[in-house]
């Protein structure tokens, strides 16, 4: 399952998978954020990790994730992924995640943060460009 919340202006979604992460409900949250009418263009996209008790994505699933994940970003103008991955789990799959999105779309920028203080001080770096 993953639930998400859009921020009252529309350009901040919060993302919270949970339980075992699965190519299906990744491709059905894509589909939601595709037909969400409160996404405003220039978005940035918060994922938290820390609620996953398994990951589920083999490596060719999360290469065909980040390529149809292009779709939704084109369509609301998602402008940043941030991965927020706070055990070496999460953190290698963020970061296997954010290469194959740099392969997928070099433009879309996607970053790895450890902590809510990183995650503060990314947000405020993204405020400001």
């Amino acid at each position: 399952m993953i639930e998400y919340n859009v921020s009252e202006d529309g350009l901040l979604i919060t993302t919270y998978p949970k339980g075992e992460l699965d190519f299906q409900n990744t491709i059905n949250y894509f589909d939601r954020l595709s037909n969400d009418a409160r996404i405003m263009q220039g978005t940035i996209e918060v994922v938290y990790f820390n609620y996953v008790i398994d990951f589920k994505i083999s490596h060719l699933e999360s290469k065909e994730i980040t390529e149809i994940y292009q779709e939704p970003k084109a369509m609301k103008k998602i402008d940043t992924t941030i991965f927020v991955c706070t055990t070496d789990l999460e953190y290698g799959m963020g970061n296997m995640l954010k290469t194959l999105h740099k392969i997928a779309n070099p433009n879309h920028n996607v970053e790895i943060v450890e902590s809510e203080s990183d995650l503060e001080d990314a947000l405020l770096e993204r405020s400001k460009s």
